[in-house]
């Protein structure tokens, strides 16, 4: 008998946990649920649908809503994380169930964009459901133990960040609120992100300030320098002494959006720039469009910027969900509604996709014939917003 695809319950968590190990972390120390707290505990069980075959959980998928920060705007993100299917249950559609029931929550709960990480083999499966691969999302740099002289020591006081101080927390806050683009965090979110399971938090201190922190991962999901923010002396200085600790490469994931960390590793080791895809532990990002007119609204303020100037209106028209988002440009002022403005450009899930975030290099871009519509849309987009690593899952 089948059940499901619904909420996970409290007295099917420890058997849900245990067949995601049982795929994610064989051969490991590690355990999904402490890798990833924010997603896989009893306070989140509507977010794990999973599927039942005779009383037993043999697909699940799990999605987290995480708010994205870009300058005035606002995207509320719903995260799919680890897909599984029990061995001797594949290839009958289960997961793609509960994939599926995911856009339906994430569609009423007014998520209008969706994002996973996966493997190039795994892009199928996706495509399936209306998620389409992306053109590169960020950076990676590597690091050499003997890159240390390109770092100066500043000479600030370096610290493991320390969980029982409130001041240690209130520093890093501090920092990373202070960034234009970032995720939203509540205090518990950054409290637990901090200490991770194989996540080191260093700080360096100007006095009794924070001036700089730096988290480094050794777990087979978020390997090396993996978030940073601060002073960019202090940056520096705690890049610098963790390379002279080091005897192994080290690899550095950072944004495509300005931070501290990019700026430094692009001036000192610009040659070992490589797209973030190409990392350990991360992999292409697929993206979904779960609700096209409201992602147009929250996305206003990249529009207003990009449209400043210009007087006009078009229409997008999904083919695979009926949905309209109209636009009407007026030199940075933008309205959007969901009722044709214009003749339709009548797109698929996957294109509107590829049109708005830029498509992935294995893939041919969206070719627009009208002229005129082609340079209005290649003037607005693609939209770029950073999910940092730390939050990844």
């Amino acid at each position: 008998m089948i059940d499901g695809p619904r909420a996970c319950r409290k007295e099917e968590f420890e058997e849900t946990i245990a067949l995601i190990n049982a795929t994610f972390r064989t051969s490991s120390d590690q355990n999904i649920r402490t890798d990833y707290p924010l997603i896989f505990n009893h306070d989140r069980l509507d977010n794990m649908r999973v599927l039942l075959v005779d009383g037993q959980v043999v697909a699940h998928v799990p999605v987290a809503p995480r708010q994205v920060v870009v300058g005035e705007d606002r995207i509320t993100v719903g995260i799919i994380s680890p897909t599984v299917t029990h061995p001797d249950h594949r290839h009958r559609g289960y997961a793609t169930l509960c994939l599926r029931d995911n856009v339906r929550r994430m569609q009423e709960n007014g998520w209008p964009v969706s994002v996973l990480w996966t493997q190039h083999a795994t892009f199928p499966f996706y495509h399936h459901s209306g998620w389409e691969a992306v053109g590169n999302q960020g950076w990676k740099f590597t690091l050499q133990p003997d890159d240390e002289a390109l770092f100066a020591d500043a000479g600030f006081a370096t610290i493991p960040y320390d969980a029982n101080d409130p001041a240690h927390l209130d520093g890093v806050i501090a920092i990373h609120d202070s960034e234009p683009h970032r995720i939203a965090r509540t205090r518990n979110e950054y409290a637990t992100l901090l200490t991770l399971p194989k996540v080191t938090t260093l700080l360096a201190m100007g006095g009794e300030t924070i001036a700089g922190y730096v988290c480094v991962g050794t777990g087979s999901n978020k390997p090396g320098i993996i978030e940073a923010g601060g002073r960019p002396q202090a940056v520096e200085t705690l890049i610098g002494r963790l390379l002279r600790e080091r005897e192994q490469a080290i690899q550095v994931v950072t944004n495509l959006t300005p931070t501290v960390l990019e700026d430094l590793l692009q001036e000192r080791v610009p040659a070992t720039r490589e797209p973030m895809e190409n990392a350990a532990g991360i992999g292409p990002q697929m993206m979904r469009i779960n609700d096209l007119p409201l992602l147009m609204r929250q996305i206003q303020g990249h529009l207003q910027a990009r449209s400043a100037g210009l007087s006009t209106q078009f229409t997008l028209h999904c083919i695979d969900t009926g949905q309209t988002a109209a636009l009407t440009l007026d030199d940075g002022h933008v309205d959007v509604t969901a009722e044709p403005a214009s003749e339709p450009l009548r797109l698929s899930e996957r294109q509107l996709v590829q049109l708005i975030f830029g498509a992935h290099a294995s893939h041919e871009p969206v070719r627009i014939a009208d002229a005129p519509t082609a340079a209005l849309l290649e003037r607005l987009f693609p939209v770029y917003f950073p999910i940092w690593e730390l939050d990844h899952s």
